[in-house]
């Protein structure tokens, strides 16, 4: 989820910007750390780069008319931990609002909290506890990829919910927001969120089946295949976690006509046939309520050609690290040198 520039001023953004800029940080330890202990990964590190990059910045259509991105950031923060990812994610997220006009600088640290906080933190937090009750690993990779998708769009409605409450003209009071906005996120998430689950579980069971050597390393799994036990962190991020997700089911029930008032007329929706969600939705409420979206700075969106050889380019390097490095999660198991 991209949070577009303009939409979140003052001391707001200064504040999430300290948060953006703490979690960078704290993943930038992290990171100096990991490669310390295990030189030999030091690609893995791109890797979860280029997929937290590239999976959350292509849009996705959805039977509701919209388009939506992929997080990613559940399958780093399960393979890499939780503050690796939030500071690849933020990496990431200036990168897309750079050159992609995908999010915006002032709005950039409401985004990593969002895509890099929640996305890795939840998705770790839920992986691990589901492994501890014994769940197999596919399974916890599906109870992680799904929460921690889901959250990400939680937290990003919360947020703009939250900011949008207070603008100038609001149309809603907060837990109005949060209904417009959640019932409008769900028809579109969900299946894409339900999409992920099956990505991450997948993924780390195919990483399972073929080097479980280097799950192992990442502290994973232990040589016999079970959860390591964990620190009560993992107990104290669950209800901070889950804490949003009854806001989620009551915004399904709750919609009706407040959603038809935020989504507008029936000519307007047409226009905005297979529009990203940010636009459909939360640039359209801003809007309303007096805090439209700015231009990017760098606008290649509405530079044709530009924008197309910019996603091209972006899809060749982020495919380039995936494939060279393929084989130190995903490829076939190396062989001694007296194999035959």
């Amino acid at each position: 989820m991209h949070i577009a520039e303009g939409i979140i001023t003052g001391a707001a953004a200064v504040g999430y910007t300290a948060a953006g800029l703490a979690i960078v940080g704290g993943g930038a330890v992290r990171m100096k750390k990991f490669i310390a202990d295990h030189p030999e990964k030091k690609p893995l590190l791109g890797m979860g780069g280029a997929l937290i990059f590239f999976i959350s910045l292509i849009p996705i259509p959805a039977f509701t008319g919209t388009c939506s991105h992929p997080c990613g950031t559940p399958l780093i923060g399960i393979l890499l931990g939780p503050l690796i990812g939030g500071g690849l994610a933020g990496i990431s997220l200036l990168l897309q609002a750079a050159f992609f006009a995908h999010g915006g600088f002032g709005t950039w640290g409401a985004n990593v909290v969002a895509l890099g906080f929640f996305g890795c933190f939840t998705g770790w937090a839920v992986f691990r506890l589901a492994r501890l009750m014994g769940l197999p690993l596919w399974a916890a990779g599906f109870a992680g990829g799904l929460i921690g998708d889901l959250m990400v769009y939680a937290s990003s409605g919360f947020i703009l919910g939250a900011a949008l409450s207070g603008a100038a003209t609001p149309q809603y009071s907060f837990s109005g927001y949060l209904v417009a906005i959640y019932a409008a996120y769900l028809p579109t998430q969900l299946p894409i969120a339900a999409g992920e689950m099956l990505i991450t579980g997948l993924a780390l069971q195919h990483a399972f089946n073929q080097r479980p050597e280097v799950l192992e390393s990442l502290g994973i799994v232990t040589p016999d295949g079970k959860p390591r036990g964990q620190k009560i962190l993992v107990l104290m991020l669950l209800p901070l976690s889950l804490a949003l997700m009854p806001a989620v089911g009551r915004a399904a029930q709750e919609a009706g006509e407040r959603v038809e008032a935020a989504e507008g007329s029936q000519e307007t929706k047409d226009e905005a046939r297979f529009a990203g969600m940010d636009e459909a939705v939360n640039e359209r409420l801003a809007e309303a309520a007096g805090r439209p979206a700015r231009n990017p700075y760098i606008d290649t969106e509405n530079m044709g050609d530009l924008w197309n050889l910019l996603l091209l380019a972006a899809g060749g390097v982020c495919g380039f690290i995936l494939g060279r490095w393929w084989h130190l999660l995903w490829g076939d198991q190396p062989k001694c040198a007296g194999d035959g």
